[in-house]
């Protein structure tokens, strides 16, 4: 940070801890990811609460001639709503805009066949998205709110943090986060593979461990499968898919492919699905669904090659990805 950006912070923070929000050992910087979240010192932990006054629901943020402001019917005091509407111009909305709208720009350019590719096989609803400031400003509040006590809520300073495995959001009493990192302040923003993470945020992340297959119609094989994230509920089984039979069909509401932790996991859960609905060509249904997958990130590959330079490598990256994760496949478990 420049000298005026870092008396910002220090302002802003000093009135975020005014308004009962804790800030405690974390700085503004730039990493291998581009601006995000550090310890001051990395010897001591990091903690940050944003309190129950400052979590707005994002229904109540509104763009007045494209600036951020939080709209009357929200029920917090004016300090908050200053605070709020300072801290989005500054370090937010006001800096985040022109990567949005340059990712729109990229999408919408590119061939048409790959984008009617991208929105068959992989789901990306913002590939037809026009970038005007109202697109920029959906895509903003989609990628930057948590839900807490029933609402999808904004979350400042907090979204700062870069996605990563170094610890998860905590949200009872406020949002937050904590832990001790010996380099950047790392979040996992929601249980994905690579190319969920590209379509639900728009970057390529490289530290997933699992793939998920693309979604499928039964067809001949008499499995379809939908492309739902993966839930994470308390004792839960977090990879195991909700599954509807009709006779011989069989619908899975996702279907894990590989997992570099734990290679004989996705053979192991389909397994046992064919299983409990009577099926006995598991094996050979599984490498039809893996080879699928497979040939559908080769055509993307292909595909990137007619992409600008930047969409093509970032194409190409997203498919070599879930090809290595798809790999981990190694043998099978009893599940």
């Amino acid at each position: 940070m420049d000298e005026r950006e870092s008396r910002l912070w220090d302002d802003m923070l000093a009135e975020f801890r005014a308004l009962g929000g804790t800030a405690d050992n974390v700085r503004l910087g730039q990493g291998r990811f581009g601006r995000g979240l550090f310890p001051c010192d990395p010897s001591l932990p990091v903690r940050i609460r944003i309190p129950d006054n400052l979590l707005v629901d994002w229904r109540h943020v509104e763009f007045e001639d494209n600036t951020f402001r939080i709209g009357a019917g929200a029920q917090i005091g004016a300090r908050e709503k200053t605070f709020l509407e300072n801290y989005y111009r500054d370090f937010s909305w006001g800096t985040g805009q022109p990567e949005i709208l340059d990712l729109l720009h990229m999408m919408h350019e590119a061939p048409a066949d790959l984008r009617e590719m991208l929105k068959s096989f992989y789901a990306f609803r913002w590939l037809e998205e026009e970038p005007t400031d109202k697109t920029v400003q959906d895509r903003f509040l989609d990628s930057r709110v948590i839900s807490y006590n029933g609402a999808d809520v904004i979350m400042p300073i907090v979204e700062l943090a870069n996605h990563g495995h170094a610890t998860r959001y905590q949200a009872s009493d406020g949002v937050g986060l904590s832990g001790t990192f010996s380099g950047e302040i790392l979040v996992q923003y929601q249980l994905c593979d690579p190319l969920q993470i590209f379509g639900k945020w728009g970057f390529v992340s490289d530290s997933e461990s699992f793939a998920l297959s693309l979604p499928m119609k039964p067809g001949s094989i008499g499995v379809g499968i939908q492309r739902r994230d993966v839930e994470q509920k308390p004792g839960a089984a977090p990879f195991y898919p909700t599954v509807k039979s009709e006779g011989f069909n069989i619908t899975l509401s996702c279907l894990m492919l590989g997992n570099k932790n734990f290679p004989r996991l996705a053979r192991g859960i389909f397994y046992r699905i064919m299983r409990d609905a009577g099926r006995r060509d598991a094996e050979e249904v599984f490498d039809f669904v893996q080879h699928a997958n497979r040939m559908q990130f080769y055509k993307l590959i292909a595909a990137s090659e007619a992409a600008p330079p930047r969409l093509g490598a970032l194409l190409r990256k997203i498919a070599c990805c879930q090809l290595e994760l798809m790999s981990h496949s190694i043998g099978a478990r009893e599940v």
